[in-house]
């Protein structure tokens, strides 16, 4: 059975079908245009090849890189005047030379290896540099005539390398016979001279229909499609061939083999002349190939009718495909539908035959839960019976034993007691006497002392007693209400008192009951002077 998904599934596989076979009709008009841009045009390809001049080593890595077609640098120094050091960058081959005579590595010969070298005096430095690089020259042929006599040129790339390394079994000594007798003049003209025969040769076993065949890459099935199903490739020719294409597709085929076969011969016979001389040719590659103006376009036009044609049949195809498809679409849409309508009547059925069981499950469960608590609740009391006995039993016995330990305690603790107030009274009865013994010794030594010192004693007191007497003499004097007399005559002193008041109350001016009172003391006592006493 098949769900939604693998029926979109199976749709865009069909129409994922459909655009390959659209690009398919699209490469084939322009192919004979030269529309489809060729695997080698995107290289960027060495026109010649030469070799300079650079001031350092250190150059040498940025020159090979971005200079196309050089092949052997010159450095005129080693960078630094007077140092003891030269450096080979990596990715080339080092030639060095002693006062400009070739020196060879101790153990790799004529080329040294990359790296930091040191010691080596001034003299010693590098002379060549050859890069190990893949080098790949354009070398167009112009002016070939094929077998029907119609000119066309011919453009060739030749991939080719300096051979020299040790890790792949050469020997060094190549690269020396490369720089000093070869150059890279010579070997690009070598090279022009051993294919260009090889290329007008092959022009002249082709017609001008055919030439196209030899081109490099054509006879890759990735160029024209690799995703294509076998099964689909005969009708898929069918479409873009006209009526009468048999024999130029025969042709065609024809002329793709022999461009793979003379481009592998090329191959061999430049290795046999150059490898002696240290140079590999790794392939020869025909990479395009032009035709007149006029038979282009002839080409061309014959191909665009075939095109048309093709697109139109395939225009078809896809409508009746489109029409088929949404067929079929409906189709699985209905079946899953009425599968789905089935399997829901299926699951309600189901459903409720299991909403049945559940029920009945439910109250068989009921009835074993409703045993289950009845038997829990007997074993629960029954527990609880033993637990309460148990926890009585135990209240007892702890009680007992409460008894038993407070009887112990209690005559422990009167044992204790008596025993503790015997040894107090004890120690009281000690403490009492030596306190007595020593009240004793205290009072001798104290009379002892007094009979000594009571002379020293006396002294002192007689000193405190007139010291106390300054200070109240003292105070007095301070204290203007006080007045001192030097007669024990109460008269006199009744003056002296008198008149001290008066002395105040005019002072502050102030008329008041005690200055009323000294005058009249005065008065009295003058009065008793001059009056004598009638009892005598």
């Amino acid at each position: 059975k098949r769900t939604v998904h693998e029926c979109i599934t199976q749709i865009f596989q069909r129409i994922e079908s459909i655009q390959i076979q659209i690009k398919y009709i699209a490469i084939a008009c322009c192919t004979s245009h030269h529309i489809v841009p060729n695997l080698f045009s995107v290289l960027n390809m060495a026109l010649s090849l030469r070799s300079e001049d650079c001031s350092t080593v250190s150059e040498a890595s940025n020159l090979f890189s971005t200079e196309k077609g050089l092949l052997v640098l010159r450095p005129d120094g080693d960078g630094c005047c007077g140092c003891f050091h030269f450096q080979i960058p990596s990715g080339m081959y080092a030639l060095v030379t002693r006062h400009g005579a070739d020196e060879d590595h101790e153990q790799h010969g004529a080329v040294w290896p990359a790296g930091l070298h040191f010691p080596y005096p001034p003299w010693v430095k590098v002379s060549h540099l050859v890069t190990q690089q893949t080098i790949v020259l354009d070398m167009p042929v112009k002016g070939c005539k094929t077998k029907d006599n119609v000119t066309v040129q011919i453009d060739i790339s030749i991939n080719f390398r300096i051979m020299g390394d040790e890790s792949k079994g050469e020997d060094p000594e190549l690269v020396r016979k490369f720089v000093h007798q070869v150059t890279p003049r010579g070997l690009e003209q070598q090279l022009r001279d051993a294919q260009e025969e090889s290329v007008r040769s092959l022009a002249r076993s082709l017609k001008h229909t055919e030439v196209f065949g030899v081109r490099s890459g054509l006879h890759d099935a990735s160029i024209i499609g690799d995703d294509l199903s076998d099964e689909d490739g005969p009708d898929r020719d069918a479409i873009f061939q006209g009526s009468s294409d048999q024999k130029d597709a025969a042709s065609a085929k024809r002329a793709v083999t022999k461009g793979v076969d003379i481009t592998d011969a090329m191959v061999k016979s430049l290795n046999k002349q150059f490898v002696p001389q240290g140079v590999e040719i790794e392939s020869v590659a025909i990479k395009d190939v032009s035709l007149p103006r006029d038979i282009t376009k002839q080409m061309f036009e014959k191909t665009m009718i075939v095109s048309r044609n093709a697109q139109q049949t395939m225009y078809h195809e896809n409508q009746v495909q489109l029409t088929r498809m949404n067929e079929e679409v409906q189709t699985m849409l209905q079946t899953f539908l009425e599968e789905r309508e089935a399997e829901e009547a299926a699951g309600a059925k189901a459903v409720n035959t299991e909403q049945v069981k559940l029920a009945d499950a439910k109250a068989d469960a009921t009835k074993v839960e409703a045993s289950i608590r009845e038997e829990t609740k007997v074993r629960i009391q029954n527990i609880k019976a033993e637990s309460d006995l148990e926890v009585q039993r135990v209240n007892d016995s702890m009680n007992a034993s409460l008894v038993k330990v407070d009887t112990e305690a209690r005559r422990e603790a009167a044992e204790i007691e008596a025993n503790t107030n015997l040894e107090v009274q004890t120690m009281l009865a000690e403490a009492q006497l030596e306190k007595t013994r020593n009240e004793a010794k205290a009072e001798q030594l104290l009379a002892k002392a007094e009979g000594t010192i009571a002379p020293w004693i006396e002294k002192k007191k007689e000193f405190e007693t007139k010291q106390k007497m300054l200070e109240v003499f003292e105070k007095l004097s301070g204290n203007n209400d006080v007045i001192v007399s030097g007669s024990s005559d109460e008269g006199v002193n009744l003056s002296i008192v008198a008149d001290a008041m008066l002395q105040s109350s005019s002072l502050f001016k102030e008329e008041n009951r005690s200055a009323l009172m000294a005058e009249l003391a005065l008065l009295s006592q003058g009065s008793n002077s001059f009056v004598p006493d009638r009892s005598t």
